[in-house]
């Protein structure tokens, strides 16, 4: 049976088809979860460069193609607007495209940035940078019309429909697993009138529809190793209309769990409120004078809101066959889902003081 070309064949033409020389060496970084990334060196005129070579995943963004409109338009945009913003510019091939179909493969390439990253860190100056460049993101497209961008992932960030999806599957029980979550179910939905809380203030007309990242991780940030400055924001494959809170809520929610998100110790699990608040200002020293003050106010529940909407997932994909996160036994999503609601009923229990730490900053 007839493989196709290896990856040590496919590299070289990818190259080629962006304007690149000769391919002198290549590695596969594993960090990322969705897709395939590579650090390549290869000529570019008569000197050797590093580039980050991307096979983008095409079983979760159906239509890569709409990802990468996405990202141009933002990137240029911010370039337009903002041009002292550091940002990924991905190169073009000969046809002017910013990617290149294979058919089988889907890819792009951009320059490689000397830089480091944090998959998580409780140093409040490094959470406090990553929060004021995700807050300059936003703030750089405060004037982009969100209307021209493609929803990368169906209900990707729908509360509402989460919540749907979540009791059809609890009560459908296609595998025999309900009675085994009910606890977890149980209560997810008790807490559904907060988990709805962005939706019902935009449904409300108080908060407006932005260009948001949506999958706010440290880790999706670039840090000068000398300085500890935030260098930009990567990983904009989700860029697309959103909530403010989804950006602030989502960031608080990987960075601020006390014993982070893989802990099986359920019962340690807390919000840490000095990390919390780092992240707060450093976002908001970008957004105080962008953010209205319904969105403001917003900001310390869309933790929660972020929070449960995650746990609501993990535990439908429980229920579902582990089919969108990967699980290396067979209750991990339901364990990490557990973990999940030790937070929220933490940040459930300190929300005014999570409201007051905004208040003051």
């Amino acid at each position: 049976m007839n493989k196709g070309p290896d990856i040590a064949e496919i590299i070289p033409y990818v190259a080629r088809e962006f304007g690149l020389g000769n391919v002198v060496s290549f590695e596969e970084l594993t960090a990322g979860k969705v897709n395939h990334t590579y650090k390549v060196e290869a000529y570019q005129g008569d000197s050797v460069q590093s580039f980050i070579f991307q096979n983008v995943n095409t079983y979760v963004f159906r239509r890569p193609r709409e990802v990468m409109e996405n990202i141009r338009r933002v990137t240029e945009h911010i370039e337009r607007y903002n041009p002292e913003m550091l940002c990924i510019h991905y190169r073009t091939t000969s046809s002017g495209n910013t990617f290149f179909d294979m058919i089988t493969s889907f890819w792009r390439v951009y320059r490689f940035i000397d830089s480091v990253t944090y998959n998580s860190s409780k140093n409040p100056v490094v959470v406090r940078n990553a929060g004021a460049a995700f807050g300059q993101f936003q703030r750089s497209l405060r004037n982009c019309d969100s209307t021209y961008l493609h929803y990368t992932i169906k209900d990707f960030h729908n509360t509402t429909k989460r919540y749907q999806t979540l009791e059809k599957d609890f009560k459908k029980n296609p595998l025999g697993l309900s009675e085994s979550c009910r606890d977890e179910y149980t209560y997810i939905m008790s807490m559904k009138d907060k988990a709805l809380l962005l939706d019902r203030l935009f449904a409300e007309g108080r908060i407006p529809v932005r260009v948001t990242h949506n999958d706010t991780k440290i880790n999706n940030v670039l840090f000068n190793e000398e300085t500890g400055e935030a260098i930009c924001v990567v990983d904009l494959d989700t860029v697309m209309p959103g909530f403010a809170g989804h950006d602030f809520g989502d960031a608080v929610r990987s960075c601020a769990n006390s014993m982070g998100s893989a802990s099986l110790e359920f019962d340690k699990v807390s919000i840490d409120l000095d990390i919390y608040r780092a992240f707060a200002e450093g976002f908001l020293s970008k957004t105080a004078d962008v953010l209205t003050e319904e969105e403001k106010d917003s900001l310390a529940g869309s933790c929660l809101v972020m929070t449960l909407e995650l746990a609501s997932r993990y535990v439908d994909d429980y229920l579902t066959g582990d089919r969108y996160f990967k699980a290396k036994y067979p209750t991990q999503n339901l364990d990490r889902a557990r973990n999940l609601i030790a937070l929220a009923k933490d940040m459930d229990r300190n929300m005014d003081r999570m409201k007051a730490i905004i208040g003051e900053i």
